[in-house]
């Protein structure tokens, strides 16, 4: 069933990714800003030219915005190789890398070889595929069905190699002290 709606669901989100409005943040009619720096503008070209070499097509965006600022557009990749740079590392940019898988199982079993594990998202209408992927994912934070992983009440990290600790809620009070045990015992 993966492999059958996958045609269209890269349609379909190509087709979003390319009517997203970028520009600068401070115009409230932008659904996307810019990036942080030239630094990371020049990483994510690097992430397409190096995922397009490597036989991934794309689907939307791909190239810098006509201005002197930091915009990049949301930019689509498909049939995106597992040997991608972009597929083996974090971007942090705009980019949402496909690729044509046949089972929940490949799909996780995918997700899981890589060496980082800050974020993950999934979609589906079924309860026991979400309980799966909650199970199996190897993920600091999962949102199902919706795009934030990150709330000021809720612990916020990564696993693996994508840092320590935790940011937010308690546990990420606790970042910032140590736990100490006292014992006492007196005589009488």
């Amino acid at each position: 069933m993966h492999d059958q709606v996958y045609d269209g669901f890269v349609d379909e989100f190509a087709a979003g990714a390319a009517g997203l409005k970028i520009g600068s943040g401070l115009d409230a009619s932008i659904q996307m800003g810019p990036l942080a720096n030239k630094r990371r503008l020049d990483a994510i070209e690097g992430y397409v030219a190096d995922a397009t070499a490597r036989g991934a097509r794309l689907a939307a965006g791909g190239q810098r915005a006509a201005n002197d600022g930091f915009l990049y557009p949301m930019t689509v990749l498909a049939e995106v190789p597992p040997n991608a740079r972009a597929m083996l590392e974090e971007p942090f940019g705009p980019l949402a890398l496909i690729s044509r898988i046949n089972s929940l199982d490949e799909a996780i079993a995918r997700a899981n070889q890589v060496e980082f594990g800050l974020a993950a998202y999934a979609f589906t209408d079924s309860a026991s595929v979400a309980a799966q992927i909650s199970d199996e994912l190897e993920c600091g934070s999962l949102s199902i069905n919706h795009y934030t992983s990150s709330f000021p009440d809720v612990p916020f990290g990564g696993i693996k190699d994508s840092g320590y600790g935790r940011e937010g809620g308690t546990e990420g009070l606790n970042e910032y002290t140590f736990s100490r045990s006292v014992t006492q015992q007196w005589r009488s």
